[in-house]
């Protein structure tokens, strides 16, 4: 695996976002600030602004009765998610695009979308196979249940590998693949199909506790649970039995999230284990015949990724990026082992850590060549670093 040199980060700049109290007569709008801090553009760009504040400067908002104007008067699709299940709403969500340091203005109004919104991810489960597959309009992901043991047509497979599905069309896909069947979605038909072989392994982005130069896997998941569908984000958790690592019990809860626009999302794993000691762990990604590795810590979110040919059976084409993402200052070291490209780090029992992992496809038009893919990883580092700096003022009350 060919190491990519360090560059030396520009530093960011993130513009903490000031919270205003709601005005003495609850108004009916107010005005968002966002700020690009970045040099960059950003395109389809996601502006979280945290629920409590909107709910403090717009008392009268609620999830279904908000809604969200650009400077011109469009009405925008935006979101109010619950980022962990616990039955709390945390942010309001709205996509747009950055010229480098580029601020915008957004209003945000008390009242009910009047247009129903489209949506561009989507989280599915499907009891046949006991899969969670899940996707933005640029590419597909899919995990495996339990239950696929005890299905006779299909392969009874152990493994917490993650699948990709690549994609050619912004166009959400897991619904009519799914309908499709199995043979079917494995060949491409102008929208892509699932060239992509997990088996007994990682896959692209699966997590494994790492002892004694050995992988120590958890099997498939145990149970799931859909927390939002979109229409800009959607978010799913899924839990583990308890495994050995190594003579050590083990378990893990993680959650996922999937932003439209976007070719990786984020996972967050907890990991419980016997004893109170730091839980080392890799994740990564699987090789495959032709694929190169490459790292990177050139930016405060460290990358590794794989590039090489589609798997050619049943008309597989183009080629394909992995890659996995998490804080430059959480890597132990890199490794080459047991048929992976691996990012090797550390775990406290109990406290979440953060990855993002995704693809990339040349079949798609995003990412003629590997250095498009690498610009690409560089960028959304840049952009975990430096979110959009959000501002609400106080409401002004509605004339």
């Amino acid at each position: 695996m060919r190491r990519s040199n360090a560059r030396t980060a520009l530093p960011l700049l993130l513009v903490a976002a000031p919270l205003a109290s709601a005005a003495a007569q609850s108004p009916a709008r107010v005005t968002l600030r966002a700020e690009n801090t970045l040099n960059v553009a950003r395109t389809e760009e996601i502006v979280a602004v945290p629920w409590a504040a909107v709910r403090r400067a717009l008392p009268a908002a609620a999830p279904a009765k908000v809604r969200v104007l650009d400077a011109a008067g469009r009405e925008l699709t935006s979101q109010v998610v619950d980022n962990d299940g616990d039955g709390t709403d945390d942010e309001l969500l709205l996509q747009a695009d950055f010229w480098p340091k580029e601020v915008k203005s957004f209003t945000v109004e008390a009242v009910a979308p009047t247009q129903k919104p489209v949506a561009r991810v989507d989280v599915r489960y499907d009891p046949p196979r006991d899969d969670v597959a899940w996707e933005s309009d640029r590419i597909g992901f899919r995990i495996y249940g339990q239950g696929l043991w005890k299905n006779p047509e299909y392969e009874p497979l152990h493994s917490s590998g993650i699948d990709v599905w690549p994609k050619r069309t912004r166009a959400l896909i897991v619904e009519k693949w799914y309908t499709k069947g199995h043979d079917q979605y494995h060949v491409d038909t102008g929208e892509g199909a699932d060239f992509y072989d997990v088996g007994p392994t990682l896959g692209t982005g699966g997590v494994a506790v790492w002892s004694r130069d050995t992988l120590w896997r958890a099997d498939n998941f145990k149970s799931y649970r859909i927390i939002a569908r979109g229409p800009l984000r959607g978010v799913f958790e899924l839990r583990y039995d308890p495994w050995t690592a190594d003579g050590r019990k083990v378990s893990e809860v993680k959650r996922i999230a999937i932003d439209a626009g976007q070719n990786l999302y984020r996972t967050t794993s907890i990991f419980t284990a016997d004893g109170t000691q730091e839980l080392p762990y890799v994740i990564g990604v699987v090789k495959r015949p032709g694929l190169v590795g490459i790292t990177s810590k050139a930016n405060t979110w460290a990358w590794l990724t794989g590039w090489g040919p589609v798997a050619p059976k049943n008309g597989g084409h183009g080629e394909l990026g992995n890659a996995v993402m998490l804080p430059r200052e959480r890597v132990v070291d890199w490794k080459e082992a047991h048929g992976h490209y691996l990012a090797v780090s550390r775990a406290t029992p109990g406290q979440p850590v953060v990855h993002y992992v995704g693809a990339g496809w040349t079949a798609s038009g995003d990412f003629p060549t590997p250095q498009a893919w690498w610009a690409y990883l560089d960028r959304f580092a840049q952009r975990l670093a430096a979110p959009i700096a959000v501002t609400l003022p106080a409401g002004t009350a509605a004339r």
